[in-house]
């Protein structure tokens, strides 16, 4: 039996299946409340039509919508959604993760001067790396702001409120009319100003505002000044990065989400390595109001040609322990805890690729990796828990919680990205950014159960499977150079 909880004097709301506790929240769709699920016995959010809407069919079909959208994109900095409901009364409701900690916009009410830098760095990227799994699936959310994003009490950014997102190849009907603009005005640009279609440059443009706002506590509106100079702590390479993301004209904008993070980077370069930039700022109009330029384009890390590290494997030289076998190049492992040696040199930063296929088992597969002098792992389904991510860090496993949850099939093939980058590594599945790890100061370490020998020689890059046979059809590495020169002083 479902159970009401009074929104207003006239209306009372039920949810079948759910237990409503309490209400979180009211936007120009609905409410949110906090409920018990009782047949799972957990907490969701629960979001739900209001009354006065109820009975127009263009915000329901837009609530189904944003629940569809939602349950399509599987990412930790996606809020999930567990269901969609339509409702005894006529109207809806969508049934999603609860995410317990509060938005981005209470954040930054009690920081009116910005966030620390590092701490606003790592939340933008985590709300790229949602964005970007959106905008893999085709999806453009078009409403990016403070109020659409939480953040969960281990500090996880998590993206929402899909209500005026657009699936871009699918041919669904539009909800809004070519020409209307709808959104939240200072986090919208130009382009959706003026009523015109917007792509991902659209939610990039969104982005650089955000990251203006925890950089600064303001808000870019007409004239502003560029970060740096609201705020001594922000490097001009960084600030450099936010204001090409803010261009009024999308073309000028970086062309995608991983651009933009690939500039984030490069403006990071631990006091060595920062992003060369001009002194030369341009003010222009656009849009009813002025914004800033530079005038050279960001400069974005250089990747060098692709290396096959596959070839000129030699077994059982090449063995740390299980056993191998080598057919035209396609690497498989045994039934025992096997690993192998690629590479024993390596780049400062670098991008790995993979493509496996476990077998059988139901343990992890590993790619191992150096970054900042030390090696680690990278595991996926790890621990007998579906556990993944980069380990150990500082002798923390993924059994610590810091990582993310990604179980394999078998027989089903697979490519996982790493990314290492100055004090961080970024690890990738199916095209899909799943998590960045914090390894600054940081020392890597490879996990126990490994079982590797106390005296080995030097590996730096290899592959491994934990008693699951897998199949490594491909792996291949590139360097990536990011000698950027000083930048100029304030």
């Amino acid at each position: 039996m479902a159970h009401g909880i009074a929104v207003a004097a006239t209306e009372i709301i039920e949810v079948p299946g759910c237990e409503i506790e309490a209400p979180l929240g009211r936007g120009g769709m609905g409410a949110v409340f906090l409920a018990r699920q009782l047949s799972l016995d957990r907490e969701v959010a629960i979001k739900v039509l209001a009354s006065e809407l109820a009975d127009d069919p263009l915000f329901l079909e837009r609530l189904e919508r944003e629940a569809r959208t939602m349950a399509r994109l599987r990412h930790p900095n996606i809020v999930a959604v567990h269901d969609f409901q339509k409702l005894a009364d006529g109207g809806a409701a969508i049934v999603m993760q609860f995410v317990e900690g509060g938005s981005l916009r209470e954040l930054l009410q009690r920081h009116p001067n910005g966030l620390p830098v590092a701490q606003a760095l790592r939340l933008i990227r985590q709300i790229a790396a949602g964005l970007s799994a959106a905008h893999a699936a085709g999806i453009v959310h078009r409403d990016m702001k403070p109020e659409n994003v939480l953040i969960d009490l281990d500090g996880t950014a998590c993206v929402t409120d899909f209500g005026l997102a657009l699936p871009k190849h699918d041919g669904s009907t539009r909800l809004t009319l070519t020409g209307t603009a709808m959104g939240t005005v200072d986090y919208m640009p130009p382009e959706q100003l003026r009523g015109q279609e917007v792509d991902e440059r659209g939610d990039i443009f969104a982005l650089g505002v955000i990251l203006y706002e925890l950089l600064t506590g303001q808000t870019p509106r007409g004239s502003f000044d560029p970060p740096h100079r609201v705020r001594r702590e922000v490097s001009r390479a960084l600030s450099l990065a936010v204001m090409r993301a803010l261009r009024p004209v999308a073309a000028d904008r970086f062309a995608s989400v991983d651009q933009f993070l690939l500039a984030l980077d490069g403006s990071q370069g631990r006091g060595r390595r920062t992003l060369l930039v001009t002194s030369a700022v341009l003010l222009a109009a656009a849009a009813g109001g002025a914004w800033w330029h530079y005038q050279q384009p960001v400069q974005t890390p250089a990747a060098g040609p692709w290396h096959d590290a596959l070839a000129g494997v030699r077994i059982p030289a090449d063995s740390i322990n299980g056993a191998w076998t080598n057919e035209r190049g396609v690497l498989t492992s045994n039934e025992r805890t096997s690993s192998l040696i690629l590479e024993e040199t390596m780049p400062e930063f670098y991008d790995v690729k993979t493509r496996f296929t476990r077998l059988s088992g139901m343990h992890s597969v590993a790619l191992f990796f150096t970054a900042s002098g030390s090696i680690g792992a990278c595991d996926l389904d790890a621990w007998g828990e579906g556990l993944a991510g980069v380990q150990t860090i500082n002798g923390r496993s993924l059994q610590d919680g810091y990582g993310f949850r990604f179980s394999l099939e078998n027989g089903r093939s697979y490519e996982m990205f790493i990314e290492v980058r100055p004090g961080l590594v970024r690890v990738s599945v199916d095209g899909v950014l799943q998590k960045e790890f914090d390894i600054a100061a940081q020392s890597l370490a490879i996990p126990q159960p490994w079982d590797w020998p106390s005296r080995l020689r030097r590996v730096a890059l290899g592959i491994g499977s934990y008693q699951s046979p897998t199949r490594f059809d491909q792996v291949e590495w590139r360097e990536v150079k990011m000698d950027f020169a000083n930048s100029a002083g304030r």
